[in-house]
């Protein structure tokens, strides 16, 4: 595989600006009768297969094809006021029809870098899901598509590598075709994480509270004959039960090449909009289908 390094300089630093939350996006009106037709209406931003392959934080809509392989090579550097994160996540998806597919991530690598500590590496946790896909819904514009994951807790919690728990993560996508706005796309993904801890850290002051998370993202994207330009919100929480202390929010502006037929290259911006998240964060992916 060929991968290029993002290179950061420590003496860089990105200034919180004052942001605005755009307006949520809400999809409405989707049609009773949940059909995947078997041809593209060619109303849709679907007409082209699989136009874009990866967004940042939010999960793509379209499906693989059947018996297509595709592998995603990612960083991600995470920049805090704690301490700084560099992951480079390796992820897989595999067709078993033309909507339903196989998912597998592994953070591969994990470097954390605490404030006045040594730096710690290591492998990060894995994760496996699975996603079926109803496109064009009764011919309209409108897809839908349920999806399920479970991680599993493989790194280190004594190095903070992981948080010691076995995760299921329900999820719902929503999604709506303008074909004739640029064949802009705008999409919801509703979620959960329901968290059972496994794996305890040797100090338990250092344990993360086992709490759920729900998650929400929307946004939007627009596309262009070899590229293409994404938006999106996220939200994170998990404040609301067993004394959790997550809640982030993060607005991502994206770009994203198809540089070749089987391949596509992402760049995005992750910014925080509060003070539990991340400052900023890069974000970049390469993929290849097969």
């Amino acid at each position: 595989m060929i991968y290029g390094v993002l290179f950061y300089d420590k003496k860089f630093k990105l200034g919180r600006q004052s942001l605005w939350l755009l307006a949520m996006l809400l999809l409405i009106g989707l049609p009773a009768t949940l059909r995947a037709d078997d041809d593209d209406d060619d109303r849709s931003t679907n007409r082209v297969r699989r136009p874009i392959e990866e967004l940042f934080k939010t999960d793509v809509i379209y499906p693989e094809e059947k018996g297509e392989f595709e592998i995603v090579l990612a960083s991600l550097y995470q920049h805090h006021a704690g301490g700084d994160t560099w992951t480079i996540p390796v992820s897989t998806e595999y067709g078993i029809n033309n909507n339903w597919q196989l998912e597998t991530e592994w953070d591969s690598l994990v470097q954390r870098f605490p404030r006045n500590q040594s730096a710690v590496r290591g492998i990060g946790d894995l994760e496996i899901g699975t996603q079926y896909s109803f496109m064009n819904i009764g011919g309209s514009t409108f897809h839908l598509a349920p999806r399920f994951s479970l991680e599993i807790p493989v790194g280190d919690v004594n190095r903070d590598l992981s948080e010691g728990f076995l995760e299921y993560e329900p999820g719902l996508i929503l999604a709506k075709d303008f074909p004739e706005l640029h064949r802009t796309q705008i999409f919801t993904e509703i979620g959960a994480a329901l968290v059972q801890r496994v794996n305890s850290p040797r100090e338990s002051d250092n344990a993360e509270p086992s709490a759920h998370e729900l998650n929400w993202g929307s946004g939007f994207l627009v596309l262009f004959p070899h590229a293409a330009a994404t938006f999106e919100f996220n939200w994170a929480n998990n404040t609301w039960n067993h004394h959790g202390t997550e809640n982030e929010m993060y607005l991502t502006p994206g770009c994203l090449w198809r540089a070749r037929r089987n391949m596509e290259i992402g760049l995005g911006l992750p910014i925080g909009l509060n003070n539990n998240s991340d400052k900023f964060e890069v974000a970049a992916h390469v993929v290849w289908e097969f």
